[in-house]
């Protein structure tokens, strides 16, 4: 995998600031998704605004990737455990409480207990 390897708490320390760089970029996109709801879906303007919805995805992900972390889907993020692991947060969430393997995804989600019922604390470092 690419980019930085954290240890659980070195990640769950960025959640405050993944938190309000990802609420601050879904404010913006549901503005603007708000706005394009009002036009012609092909005018001049309707394109404008589909364009700035993808500046904003677009800056957010250089926000998350800048943290070290890696942007995945729309509004989750996942951080490099090293160990065959991402810790895993989604916008909505108030803590860092999931992770996945590296080829299950999103979908294999399971709460971070099961890391410790697996025995293999090498992951919470």
């Amino acid at each position: 995998m690419h980019g930085k390897i954290f240890s659980y708490d070195e990640a769950r320390a960025l959640i405050d600031t993944v938190r309000e760089k990802t609420e601050f970029a879904n404010e913006r996109l549901q503005a603007f998704r708000s706005m394009l709801r009002a036009v012609p879906g092909d005018s001049p303007k309707a394109r404008k605004m589909n364009e700035w919805i993808e500046t904003v995805i677009a800056e957010w992900s250089r926000e998350i990737l800048a943290c070290g972390a890696v942007p995945k889907g729309l509004w989750t993020v996942d951080f490099d455990s090293g160990a065959g692991y991402f810790y895993c947060w989604t916008l909505g969430e108030n803590d860092l409480g999931h992770f996945h393997n590296y080829e299950e995804g999103f979908q294999g989600r399971r709460p971070i207990s099961d890391i410790q019922r697996r025995s293999t604390p090498h992951l919470l470092n």
